[in-house]
């Protein structure tokens, strides 16, 4: 689950890069969040502890094949009754991250390493997927990535966020500063009526014999109808050990409830555990960390 890795956009990626290494970064175009000092992540927004009720009651996430699904509970503190009240079988709807939807039976569920687990039967049998809901108000948002976008397009992308990753504050010690950043995903898509949002995550290496160091980044990035200029919706940024560092990419996006509340829904991987998000549009023009699931070992 992270991201692309299509050589012809990682080839314009170190193209754009290598240019961008020269010039100063200029001033950022939107309020930064200082670093905090509770951990080593910094976001947008005090995480929100609940998941929005409208998606339905658990999230499906796709596992080893499509006919398989991790079953993850929103709710930490019930988590077992909140699986056992699920219907036998349950009607699921299925999501890719290019907009397609399907349906699907959830059945013969068990239990994998503390990780819940489903079967999918489907006539025909369910075709790749990133996200599930059982029942809910929710439609699919279509993310384009950089092997669908023409290749002045993924260049002037990648420009814009090498930019705003640059204007974001370094760690308090400044190991990072200065070094240059390396985009592993990347991904686009419009808000009806709305922006273009961009999606990206970048990290950067302090190259050190005994442990070198990572710096993580998960940038939401937006541009008004008619406008040039990106600007900082939301961000995450982690450092740690290369093992252990917090790291995020994009499994889909929806549209959340009646009032059709763009939505996205993270992989957090911190090397040995996984967990998932959900972050929210707000009516500010934000994006705002609302859920994270407890971490599974997966």
């Amino acid at each position: 689950m992270k991201g692309l890795r299509g050589a012809a956009s990682i080839g314009v990626i170190c193209l754009v890069l290598s240019c961008e290494r020269a010039k100063s970064p200029p001033p950022a175009e939107s309020t930064a969040v200082p670093p905090t000092t509770a951990d080593t992540t910094v976001a947008a927004a005090s995480p929100r502890g609940r998941w929005d009720d409208a998606a339905g009651p658990v999230l499906l996430v796709a596992a080893s094949s499509p006919a398989m699904a991790y079953i993850v509970a929103t709710d930490s503190a019930s988590a077992s009754a909140q699986l056992s009240q699920l219907p036998h079988p349950a009607s699921v709807t299925l999501f890719g991250r290019g907009g397609t939807v399907q349906t699907a039976d959830l059945s013969a569920r068990g239990d994998t390493n503390g990780c819940a687990l489903g079967t999918l039967s489907a006539a025909p049998p369910p075709r790749p997927w990133s996200i599930g809901f059982i029942g809910g108000v929710i439609a699919p948002l279509p993310v384009d990535s950089t092997q669908a976008i023409s290749p002045s397009d993924s260049s002037a992308l990648v420009v814009a966020v090498n930019r705003l990753a640059s204007a974001l504050p370094n760690d308090p010690a400044g190991r990072f500063a200065g070094l240059p950043f390396a985009i592993q995903s990347l991904w686009r898509f419009t808000i009806p009526n709305g922006p273009l949002v961009v999606v990206a995550t970048v990290t950067r290496q302090l190259a050190q014999e005994a442990t070198p160091l990572q710096e993580h980044t998960l940038l939401v990035a937006e541009r008004a109808p008619g406008d040039t200029v990106f600007t900082t919706a939301y961000s995450e940024r982690s450092y740690g050990a290369e093992e252990t560092i917090e790291s995020r990419d994009l499994l889909a996006g929806a549209l959340v409830g009646v009032a059709r509340t763009p939505a996205l829904f993270l992989v957090r991987d911190y090397g040995e555990t996984t967990a998932y998000g959900l972050l929210e549009r707000g009516s500010d023009g934000k994006w705002h960390r609302r859920w994270t699931s407890t971490r599974r070992h997966c």
